[in-house]
């Protein structure tokens, strides 16, 4: 039965690849793994050392103030690392996109696509935070845009100069699209009313829980922006306040919510990031193919984190059905095992709030009134997450291997 859900994922997974344009998705992406594990990496350090609400700060009582120019200065860094990395992406994907189309001189489509993707997204200096994670929207216009300019190509049927004025006036349509794109397209709105319909008491029930098991991964792997309670933090939410003022006043009292998106979703799926990924990450340090083994090493740390896009773009995992099907199974399970644990009074559900930036991994031991039992409970399902990932990883990292 296993097998034969893992051959049809992959022979769908197949289909989709061999496309041209996800091949060159695929290229793009990776060739923009040593950027993106740079612009991580001091994310990382900034969020752990540097910032105001830095994990060290919270820990170590005596730990140094950190000067406002020293935080401002390497938040300037990163923010420039963002830029970097969506458009080394921009430019791979519109180079290898319209190579494969036998276009030779690329240099008017990928300027175009740069000041347009630019314009796009940083616009006004609103630069969006880790913009790595706008997938979706790049590669949509992106792709749009090489395939009008290889469309117009065509249609010309005359050699005539890359950049005269036929070409430049499309390079102006495209950049002029951006902008009107900008105008109507507020990211930080669309977040926030996700946001907003996240806190509604649906997404303290069964059927609202299961929901966002199987949306969070969806989303991920079509290059959707998460808002931050479905990546990393929900302690703002009120069915989450409402249980801490409860336990603290009555203490082991029944509490109004104790299944909700913290103490369920929060608390055990996202050991690594969305889908206990840091499963994925332990797989790949035992995988044949030497890129994936690098990956593994070069993600692990960011993986202890709650910080998987280097997997995400080092595997590809966009539009990937190999990898949505387990992540999905992954999310499910999980949610059903914690649900059914919290449910029968197994075990107490994540009450507290844990220190910024703290690995996901601790929550359950850390915030939970029965320790020592969800210990236990975040380890089983750490291991099922880990059997679910490994005959699909299996499957991608073998043909890797074949295809060497």
């Amino acid at each position: 039965m296993l097998n034969r859900l893992i051959n049809s994922v992959q022979n769908v997974d197949e289909a989709l690849c061999h496309r041209s344009f996800m091949q060159a998705i695929s290229v793009a992406m990776q060739q923009s793994v040593p950027i993106l594990a740079i612009d991580i990496y001091c994310r990382l350090f900034f969020k752990l050392a540097i910032s105001p609400d830095a994990l060290l700060a919270n820990i170590f009582y005596d730990y140094p103030i950190i000067p406002d120019s020293v935080s401002d200065q390497l938040m300037f860094i990163i923010q420039n690392l963002d830029v970097a990395v969506t458009m080394i992406f921009v430019i791979g994907l519109t180079y290898h996109y319209l190579t494969q189309k036998g276009i030779e001189n690329t240099t008017l489509p990928i300027i175009t696509n740069f000041i347009a993707i630019y314009m796009l997204l940083f616009a006004k200096n609103q630069s969006p935070t880790n913009t790595a994670i706008h997938y979706l929207l790049i590669t949509l216009f992106t792709l749009l845009s090489c395939y009008t300019y290889y469309w117009y190509y065509r249609r010309l049927k005359i050699a005539v100069s890359p950049f005269s004025l036929k070409y430049l006036l499309w390079a102006t349509t495209m950049i002029s699209a951006s902008l009107l794109l900008h105008v109507g397209l507020h990211l930080s709105s669309i977040t926030t009313i996700i946001s907003n319909l996240l806190s509604k008491n649906f997404f303290t029930t069964f059927s609202g829980l299961l929901l966002i098991s199987i949306l969070s991964p969806l989303l991920f792997i079509i290059g959707f922006s998460l808002p931050s309670e479905l990546s990393s933090n929900q302690t703002s939410f009120n069915a989450m306040v409402s249980n801490l003022d409860k336990f603290l006043t009555h203490g082991l009292a029944p509490l109004p919510f104790p299944e909700n998106l913290y103490s369920i979703y929060g608390a055990f799926t996202l050991f690594g990031g969305v889908g206990n990924t840091l499963t994925l990450n332990i797989l790949l340090l035992f995988a044949v193919s030497k890129k994936y083994k690098r990956l593994g090493i070069l993600s692990w740390i960011p993986s202890l984190f709650d910080n998987n896009y280097l997997l995400y773009a080092g595997l590809s995992m966009f539009l990937r059905p190999l990898m949505l099907v387990p992540m999905i199974l992954v999310n499910i399970t999980s949610m059903l095992i914690s649900y059914v644990a919290i449910a029968g009074h197994i075990v107490q559900p994540a009450v507290f709030i844990t220190p910024n930036n703290l690995p996901n991994m601790l929550l359950p031991t850390l915030a939970s009134a029965t320790p020592i039992r969800s210990t236990i409970l975040a380890f089983l399902i750490f291991s099922i997450s880990l059997l679910i990932y490994r005959p699909f990883l299996k499957r991608l990292t073998t043909e890797v291997t074949h295809e060497k």
